[in-house]
Formats: structure tokens, sequence, C-alpha cells
């Protein structure tokens, strides 16, 4: 959808002043904010209507649009990198037989068995390894960790590699590998935080 929006504000922003007859062509300026709302009358049993919000600077070779009561916002941002940057917030909701769960960037570790100790980038590490099977195809999992002697502070990841499915994001099977860095048992809470502060009651 936002595709559509997108095109819809470089129509906005095509038309020059320049006069056709004895008239000028309206000039929206180089700089905008615009509500809106498109309406596509075909589309679906009752058609759709999408209001949105749109930010637009020419000058500054930017852009952005939010529609869903700004739960999904689109950044055009030329400026960044060699040729510019689309960043989008998408929230997605949870159902009832498909909940939300935390997404785990260290693996489980259950099933796994220590295998050796081993250097890895000049650190001192316990592998651990897991070795399932699923119809003919193996999967081997190694994690390579390393554990704070004399204290409580939990273990620290440094490597881990998948030699089949993928268990962390559920993907199809290959061979993956993971180093790992600044690992720290603290967040803090506000990094939780989604922008727009009361976003979650306009998602639907």
């Amino acid at each position: 959808m936002w595709h559509l929006l997108a095109g819809f504000v470089l129509l906005l922003c095509a038309a020059d002043a320049a006069p056709v007859g004895d008239r000028t062509v309206p000039d929206f300026g180089k700089k905008y904010h615009v509500k809106g709302e498109l309406n596509l009358p075909y589309s679906g049993d009752s058609g759709i209507k999408e209001p949105f919000e749109v930010w637009y600077d020419l000058e500054g070779n930017r852009s952005r649009i939010d529609y869903r009561n700004s739960t999904v916002r689109t950044f055009l941002i030329g400026n960044d990198l060699d040729y510019g940057v689309i960043y989008q917030i998408t929230p997605l909701k949870g159902t009832k037989e498909d909940p939300i769960r935390p997404q785990a960037a260290l693996p489980d570790l259950q099933g796994f068995e220590f295998e050796k100790m081993e250097d890895y980038t000049g650190v001192q590490c316990e592998v651990w390894k897991k070795v399932t099977q699923a119809g003919h195809k193996k999967n081997t999992y190694r994690l390579w960790v390393k554990r704070p002697e004399g204290s409580d502070s939990p273990a620290v990841s440094y490597h881990f590699e998948m030699e089949g499915f993928n268990t962390l994001l559920e993907s199809y099977n290959d061979k993956y590998m993971i180093d790992y860095s600044d690992f720290s048992s603290q967040t803090k809470s506000d990094i939780f935080t989604p922008p727009g502060g009361n976003w979650r009651t306009h998602i639907q």
C-alpha cells in the first residue's frame, strides 16, 4: 500500500508553476504536510479507504508517509548512504492461534552436550554440540561459549554454527554462522517501547 501512497506523493509534487493558457499550474511548494484518504472503491467487497498523512521535503530529499493511524510509517531518506534508504515500521498483530513470542538470538541449549574446549578468536571456549535427524536430513549445531570462573554471571556466547535447519529463525536448511559480541545480561525497559507511545490502541 505504501507504494501507492509514495506514488501519490510524487504526483502531488510533479507539477511546476508553469503557465497553461492564461492560468498558472498550482504549485504546492518544496515542503509541505498534508492529510488525506486514499479510496479504492473497486477493491474487495466494499472497497478500501485508507487515511494517510504525508510530510514532504524536496530540498531535504526526504519524505514520510503514515497510514493506519500512524502505526505504519515509511521514511524515504534520499541522502542516507549512496542512493537513499527506505525505512518502514510495520507492526503485526498476533492471534489466539499464533500469538507473538519473543525472538531469541541465542539457541535453547536443551539437548546440547559438551564436546570440547577450543580457542575461538583468542578466547578459550566451551564447545557445546547437538545433532538431530529429520528424515534423511542431519542437523548439527555447535555453540562456542565462555563461562566466567568463580562468578554467578551468565555465560557469554561467542559463536554459533548451524548445519541444517535454522532453529533460531526457523528457516530452510543451509549452513549458518553467527558471531556474537557485546553480550550483556542487562536490558533497559525503554528499549522495548515501540515508537508512537499509544500505537497499540490503533492496531486493527
